[in-house]
């Protein structure tokens, strides 16, 4: 089954517009989805990924993109400021959300150095965006458009 079709049977109204829109935007970028379990789906270009799409987790309709690739320092330097800070705001802590863990099967997280600032308690998929705002799903383009340049190439 494809993506746009396991998005079609699990998301529903603004959250299937949007993980189809940014679906569509990665394909176009030249990334090749490959469906990782039943509702995640990496993107890859050279055998290398920016992103993983995670959707419908638990059946509660949400979905989120994770794995934003965690580059060395030179690579880290070239992104500018405004993409730096909205990266490290999104850093994923491990956590109890309404009585359940987080999920990430690690909880409650390990102590990760994140572009040479040391966090503790992070999640395995270390950077997450859920349920992204058209706002978001733009930053993450920049990330995007970033990464085939400087990354994925």
């Amino acid at each position: 089954m494809e993506i746009k079709d396991v998005l079609r049977n699990n998301l529903k109204g603004e959250a299937l517009t949007s993980a189809l829109g940014f679906v569509d935007y990665l394909t176009a970028k030249g990334l090749t989805p490959n469906m990782e379990w039943d509702n995640g789906c990496r993107f890859v270009k050279n055998e290398k990924s920016p992103c993983l799409v995670v959707f419908n987790m638990q059946g509660n309709g949400e979905w989120f993109i994770c794995d934003v690739p965690v580059v060395s320092e030179p690579e880290w330097n070239s992104l500018s400021n405004d993409l730096k800070e909205f990266i490290i705001a999104n850093i994923k802590i491990c956590s109890v959300h309404q009585g359940e863990p987080c999920g990430c099967g690690n909880e409650p997280g390990t102590c990760r150095n994140i572009f040479g600032k040391v966090y503790n308690n992070v999640c395995t998929s270390e950077i997450q965006f859920h349920n992204p705002t058209p706002d978001v799903l733009g930053k993450l383009k920049e990330i995007v458009e970033w990464w085939t340049v400087n990354v994925g190439v």
